[in-house]
């Protein structure tokens, strides 16, 4: 059995991801590597990266730019010497023991698909980086999913090759979000059958608040390209908040909507950047901004 460990890098000094990688990977006794693709980071985190190749199982190459997560993720896919892809993100923390033993028992049943998911730390952080976490902790944690099938999340899964291969990164999304939808919908398109596993790493580069709403902003400009690219059924299909957006405006109930939330907009902002934002209001605040990007586009 043979794993490459790929992994896309910005900003993020990776030195202990790659150290607990190497030795399970070593502690299995299979054939396996790690690589490294910096995607136009500063120098600083370059420099500390690039000497982690000097550990025998791990290699770094860099782009001179910015490319983004779908092309340096390609990028890394055709580095890789074997068949099997275990994709993680750089700000990933190895929580198990049994984390690679878990996927190399899945690669022996020849599995297509799976992903591990994430959790977020139990001890609530600092004020400045409350919105990330509550929103973490409480939608994206594996812990939280209630039973349903989560959505199909990029920063912790294993694939085949050929699968990873059929797959179309010509659509690079700009910026922040939905690069997971885009895969999810093109897999369910594809017919390939994600194995949603207990295996999370921890997500431990949490974004300031300010920062985490600038990106949440962004993936909503990226949710109404992935409806342009496909069609509003598929993404209402997938993501929760567009089967919101997407019922007021079959209902003509969005210009409402916006009267309602106007007077409120600010002070939904000020709670969503408070150390105890309510992700309801968060919800309300997103589904305001995805109205009033989708009328401009019209």
């Amino acid at each position: 059995m043979e794993l490459s460990i790929l992994i896309p890098v910005y900003n993020y000094n990776v030195t202990s991801l790659v150290q607990a990688l190497s030795a399970q990977l070593i502690s299995t006794g299979k054939q396996g590597e790690i690589i490294l693709l910096d995607d136009g980071s500063q120098t600083i985190f370059i420099d500390c990266n690039k000497s982690l190749a000097d550990a025998g199982l791990v290699s770094f190459h860099s782009n001179s730019t910015n490319q983004g997560r779908t092309a340096s993720r390609k990028k890394l896919s055709s580095l890789a010497q074997y068949d099997y892809l275990l994709f993680l993100d750089c700000d990933s923390e190895i929580i198990s023991n049994d984390f690679l033993n878990t996927y190399f028992e899945l690669i022996e049943k020849e599995i297509t698909l799976a992903s591990g998911g994430r959790e977020y730390t139990a001890q609530q952080p600092s004020c400045e980086f409350m919105l990330h976490w509550k929103y973490g902790s409480k939608r994206e944690s594996r812990k939280n999913n209630d039973g349903n099938i989560p959505a199909f999340m990029s920063n912790n899964f294993l694939i085949k090759r050929p699968a990873f291969e059929n797959l179309n990164n010509s659509f690079n999304l700009p910026g922040y979000g939905h690069e997971d939808t885009w895969w999810g919908i093109q897999f369910e398109q594809l017919g390939i059958q994600c194995m949603y596993i207990d295996n999370p790493v921890l997500h431990a580069g949490l974004e300031t608040s300010v920062k985490y709403l600038e990106k949440t902003e962004n993936a909503i400009d990226n949710l109404l390209l992935l409806k342009e690219r496909t069609s509003e059924k598929i993404v209402s299909k997938h993501i929760k908040l567009f089967r919101y957006y997407s019922r007021l405006k079959n209902s003509g109930l969005s210009g409402v909507y916006l009267l309602i939330e106007k007077p409120f907009h600010a002070y939904l902002r000020r709670n969503i950047l408070s150390c105890k934002p309510s992700l309801f209001y968060f919800d309300c605040y997103r589904l305001a901004i995805l109205i009033r990007k989708s009328n401009k586009k019209n």
